[in-house]
C-alpha cells in the first residue's frame, strides 16, 4: 500500500472554531472529531484507487484538512503542499479577475464591444463583447491550435479573427478556450503590461501568491510534477514553457498556470477579504450568466455556477491537461474552499472534490 504523506494544517481545535463559524447547512456545525473522520472517510476510497495529489479543504481561517498522498516526481519527490501543479483550466478565474480589476480602475467595461481593443475584427464578430467571451457565449470553437504550437500573440489574434465562428454571437454557451486568451490580449492591450506581469502586481502579490503563474515565478525551489508517459517529449509544463519562450498564446489566459495548494488557499482569503475585488466584481463573476450543457449549470465569469433553491450556490471550475488536473469548488458566503490537484492517474479529482463536498450535506 502507498505511503500516505500527510500534513493537516490546523490542529483538531481550530478545526472545531474553524466549521462551528460555517452559517450554513446545520450539520457544519457537527463536532470537529465527527467531521474530520468524514473528510478522511470520503477520500478513502479514491486513495486505495491509487490518487496521487493534494487534498485541501480551507474556511475563513484557512486550511483544516489537508494531505498531500504519493510521488510527484517517480523515485525523486514526493507531493507536498508546496508541489507546484498545472491547474489548466481552473487558470480562466484569474483571467477573469484581471478583466473586473480592469473594469474597476474604469478602464474598460464587459459590455464594450472587442472591436474597441481588437483591430480588424470581421462582420461576423463585430457584435461580440467582452461579456460573451467571459461567458463563453462568444460562439467561438474551442480552440485554434495546440498548446505545444509556438504562436505569438499578434498571430493568435489574427488567427482568432479569421476562425469560423461554431455558433451565432450570444446564441448560446460554447466552451472556448479562444475567448479566454482574447481576454490576455486585451488585459495587456488596455493596462500596456504583459498579461502574466499584471496578474502579478494587481492579483497574485496582493494576495501573497507567489508560486502562481506561467515563466514568471522563481520555480528553481519547486517541485512540478512529472507525467511518466511524456507528452511530446515533455515530462512537465515548465519544459515547454522555455522551448516556446513565452509564444504559447494557445495556452495563455485560458489555462496552464501552474500553482500550489499553499497558493489557492491564499487565493480563496484573498477574495473572501476583498484584498484584490471588490465585492460587486465578485458577485458578477458567480452569478449565473449563461446555461451550461447540462441542466442546473450556468456560467458566471471564469466560474462555472450551480445554483440552488435550498442551500448556498456552488461555485466553481475544473481543468484537464496534459500534465495536471485541478478541482477548485468554492462556497463563499460560507467561506469554505475545496481544492483537489494530481497528475496523471485513473482517479479524477472531480470524485474527490465531491465527495468532500457531500460530506457537508450529511
Amino acid at each position: 500500500m502507498k505511503k500516505l504523506y500527510i500534513c493537516i494544517a490546523f490542529i483538531i481545535l481550530q478545526f472545531s472554531l474553524s466549521l462551528n463559524s460555517l452559517a450554513s447547512p446545520p450539520e457544519a456545525q457537527a463536532h470537529s472529531f465527527l467531521r474530520f473522520e468524514r473528510f478522511e472517510a470520503a477520500i478513502k476510497p479514491y486513495v486505495e484507487k491509487g490518487f496521487k495529489g493534494n487534498i485541501i479543504v480551507a474556511t475563513k481561517q484557512g486550511s483544516i484538512f489537508s494531505k498531500s498522498i504519493g510521488q510527484a516526481i517517480a523515485g525523486k519527490a514526493n507531493y507536498t503542499p508546496s508541489t507546484a501543479v498545472d491547474i489548466a483550466s481552473v487558470s480562466k478565474q484569474f483571467t477573469a479577475a484581471a478583466i473586473m480589476k480592469l473594469v474597476e480602475l474604469g478602464k474598460l467595461d464587459t459590455s464594450h464591444s472587442i472591436s474597441r481593443y481588437i483591430k480588424g475584427v470581421p462582420s461576423d464578430k463585430a457584435n461580440i463583447t467582452i461579456h460573451h467571451l467571459l461567458t463563453h457565449s462568444a460562439g467561438f470553437k474551442r480552440d485554434v491550435g495546440r498548446d505545444e504550437e509556438r504562436i505569438s500573440r499578434d498571430d493568435y489574434e489574427q488567427k482568432a479573427m479569421a476562425s469560423e465562428l461554431a455558433f451565432g454571437v450570444g446564441e448560446q454557451y460554447h466552451y472556448s478556450n479562444i475567448g479566454y486568451s482574447l481576454l490576455a490580449i486585451i488585459v495587456e492591450k488596455v493596462s500596456g503590461q504583459g498579461f502574466e506581469d499584471f496578474l502579478f502586481e494587481n492579483l497574485l502579490e496582493p494576495a501573497g501568491m507567489f508560486a502562481t503563474g506561467y515563466s514568471r515565478p522563481d520555480w528553481s525551489q519547486r517541485t512540478i510534477p512529472e507525467v511518466t508517459r511524456l507528452y511530446k517529449g515533455y515530462r512537465q509544463p515548465l519544459e515547454l514553457f522555455n522551448d516556446l519562450e513565452g509564444e504559447y498564446w494557445n495556452m495563455m489566459g485560458s489555462g496552464g498556470i501552474i500553482s500550489t495548494a499553499e497558493d489557492m488557499v491564499k487565493w480563496h482569503l484573498a477574495l473572501l477579504k476583498g484584498k484584490v475585488l471588490s465585492a460587486a466584481s465578485q458577485q458578477q463573476m458567480f452569478s449565473p450568466h449563461v446555461a451550461e450543457y447540462d441542466d442546473g449549470y450556468f456560467y458566471g465569469y471564469g466560474w462555472s455556477v450551480v445554483p440552488f433553491a435550498d442551500k448556498e450556490n456552488l461555485v466553481w471550475h475544473n481543468g484537464m491537461s496534459f500534465f495536471g488536473k485541478a478541482e477548485y469548488w468554492r462556497l463563499p458566503e460560507q467561506g469554505l474552499m475545496i481544492f483537489v490537484a494530481s497528475h496523471e492517474g485513473d482517479v479524477e479529482p472531480w470524485s474527490i472534490a465531491n465527495a468532500l463536498y457531500q460530506t457537508l450535506y450529511k
